[in-house]
This record gives structure tokens, C-alpha cells and sequence, in this order.
């Protein structure tokens, strides 16, 4: 049977342009992107790489491969310096967190250091170190919008086609094919491939195969500030109470969670919101300049609270990647690093993150 491409990747957020990157060495790739790449909650994230998450300092799934998965993608689509030698800062700015913020640094001493308050005054004036602070040398921020392009930039450059504004709308499995029906304006068009790969990120709700895999969709905001020009020092990303990623002359502020929104409009409270709480971090946040306000909305899996990838239920050809909720950095190019390994055995789909039935 003649395919239009060996896969079909739909959707070109952070998931969608991951996979398309590491599949497009050795596969025929066409990426379908019904508005413009990282439009959706990519665009509108900072693209922290905290692998010590939550009020908890929490170790993300995977923790060591998942750090090293996001250089390692970077370089090889020649775009390492997207993923600046920073670190992060994580402020305990609850007395509560002071414990677990040691004990993280003592369970994976290799990976981040406690500093005491004054040691954190010391290397970082900006920052308020009222309790101390873990300090992860190996994390950071990536333009996550930038890393996209990047990203689908060195699709291209393999020979994958990268198309806008082709919107899904249907798909359907035939024992030789998985088709997808693309708009094209006044017609539709068929295309077919060995596999289809749905990475639609929040575009999941029109499709009850997606609607059944018990996603939920929560709203985030972000907010870009002029530097206060009282601000000096060096400054790394940071993460206490909401987060701060420097960027140039700018702060890129977030977020909030939304579980109850009518649209995708940024909130005028909620931009307000996010200033109060990283004011806890750097002073002055609260009166600094907004520049702009970007709104998207994180797909989750509540059960799991992990991506899922695999084969859609009772599908073979129809695969799934989505849920990579707040903590997409960390995962999408772990699982896509070993993409091309699990389309071809399934089973190697780690059981954690697995769409595969029972």
C-alpha cells in the first residue's frame, strides 16, 4: 500500500515536535498543526526543567534520565544553547519546606546542594532568602516555543513536512493503514500512513477515543514583566511559590491552576495573582511592569498524573502521546528519545505511562 508519509504526527506542541525530531531520522514524517506550532500550552509555558517538583521537592518519574533527555535532544538538533548552564533555584518560602528541601539535597547529593540563608544572599542578592533554598545545578529554563521550532526546524531538515493550519478531523484504522482526514478549507483529504501519532495536546476534547483516556484539561497563565531595574545580580530560574525564568530584560512569571474557565483568555486576577506569590521570592514583583499575559491549557491524566503513550484502546496503527501536564519538560523527550523503539514493541512502553491494554 502507498502511504503519503510513514507517520503522520498530529499536533505540533512541545509532544508533537519531540517525536517528530526523533522520528524523522529514520521514518518519513508529516506533521499536521491545525493553528501554528506551540500554540497551545507550550506557548504559553516558561519551560522550567525542575526536576524537584511540588511544595515537597518531589523527584520527577525517572529523574536521572529525564535530566539527561533534554540536553541530549538539544544537541542533537544542534540547538544546546536553548538549555543555558543556569541552574535552579528552588526558595523555601514556607517553614514547612525547609525538611524536605534538605532531604532532597541529601537523598541525590549529586544532583542539588542546600544553601543556608546567608550562602544563598551570597551568590544570589535578588533573591529572598528567608529559609534557605535547594539549589539544582543541573536544571534551568528552555524557551519552550523556541525549542519547538528548533525542534521542527530539524525535522525539516531531515526531510519531514511540516504543515499549518491542517486541522484533524477524523482518523480511522484499515488492516493496512491508519488514515487521517485533514480540512483543507472547501474539501477534505485523506492520509495514509504505517502509523498516526496524536500528540493535540488541548485540542483532545471533539474526540471520544481522547475524551476516553480520562484526560482533564486545567488553564495556566503566565506573565512577562520588565525587570525591575532594582534588580541586580545574577539570577536563575526559580521556583517556590509559582516560578521566575529570567529573560533578558524581562521575567516570565507563572503560573496558576484554573480547573473552572469558560475561555482562554488571559485573567486580569489572575495575572495579579501570579505577581503576589513571586513576590514571595523577589521583592517588587507585585508593582513591576506587565509586558504581556499568555494563557494555555495543561492536559493531564488525574489517575496518574504521568504522560501516556501508546496505541489508542482496540487500535494498533492510532497511537496516543499526550497528559504531559506541568511536567512536559521532563518527560516528552525522555519517550521520545526511545519512540522509534516502542512503535515497533509496545511492550517496551514503560508500564507507567502506557496506553497498552491490558
Amino acid at each position: 500500500m502507498r502511504y503519503d508519509a510513514d507517520i503522520i504526527v498530529a499536533g505540533a506542541g512541545l509532544a508533537g515536535a519531540c517525536a517528530a525530531f526523533t522520528l524523522s531520522r529514520h521514518h518519513q514524517v508529516h506533521v499536521l498543526e491545525s493553528e501554528e506550532p506551540a500554540s497551545g500550552a507550550s506557548g504559553a509555558a516558561a519551560g522550567l526543567v525542575n526536576p524537584f517538583m511540588g511544595r515537597r521537592a518531589r523527584p520527577v518519574w525517572r529523574l536521572h534520565e529525564a535530566l539527561d533527555a533534554v540536553p541530549s535532544l538539544l544537541e542533537r538538533a544542534d540547538a544546546a544553547e536553548l538549555f543555558p548552564d543556569t541552574g535552579v533555584l528552588r526558595p523555601a518560602v514556607e517553614p514547612d519546606q525547609v525538611a524536605p528541601f534538605r532531604a532532597a539535597a541529601e537523598d541525590h547529593p549529586d544532583l542539588a546542594t542546600w544553601l543556608p540563608p546567608g550562602a544563598v544572599q551570597d551568590r544570589f542578592p535578588a533573591a529572598r532568602p528567608d529559609r534557605g533554598a535547594l539549589f539544582v545545578p543541573r536544571g534551568g529554563a528552555v524557551n519552550v516555543e523556541a525549542m519547538v521550532d528548533a525542534l521542527l526546524d530539524a525535522a525539516q531538515a531531515r526531510g519531514a513536512t511540516i504543515e499549518t493550519q491542517a486541522p484533524v478531523l477524523y482518523w480511522r484504522e484499515t488492516p493496512g493503514a491508519a488514515v487521517v482526514e485533514v480540512d483543507r478549507g472547501d474539501d477534505t483529504e485523506d492520509l495514509r500512513a504505517d502509523r498516526v501519532l496524536l500528540a493535540l495536546g488541548q485540542g483532545f476534547p471533539p474526540f471520544p477515543e481522547l475524551r476516553r483516556l480520562g484526560l482533564d484539561g486545567v488553564k495556566g497563565q503566565t506573565v512577562r514583566v520588565r525587570r525591575p531595574d532594582s534588580l541586580s545580580g545574577s539570577l536563575p530560574p526559580m521556583s517556590g511559590r509559582g516560578y521566575v525564568v529570567p529573560e533578558g530584560n524581562t521575567l516570565v512569571l507563572g503560573s496558576n491552576y484554573d480547573n473552572d474557565y469558560d475561555d482562554l483568555a488571559p485573567d486580569p486576577d489572575a495575572t495579579a495573582y501570579i505577581q503576589e506569590k513571586t513576590s514571595t521570592m523577589i521583592e517588587g514583583l507585585t508593582q513591576a511592569e506587565v509586558l504581556h499575559e499568555v494563557a494555555g491549557v495543561r492536559v493531564k491524566h488525574p489517575e496518574t498524573n504521568r504522560p501516556l503513550l501508546g496505541p489508542l484502546p482496540r487500535r494498533e496503527r492510532i497511537w496516543s502521546f499526550t497528559a504531559l501536564g506541568s511536567k512536559g519538560l521532563l518527560t516528552a523527550p525522555l519517550l521520545a528519545l526511545h519512540l522509534s523503539t516502542y512503535l515497533n514493541a509496545p511492550t517496551k512502553i514503560p508500564e507507567a505511562v502506557s496506553t497498552c491494554d491490558e
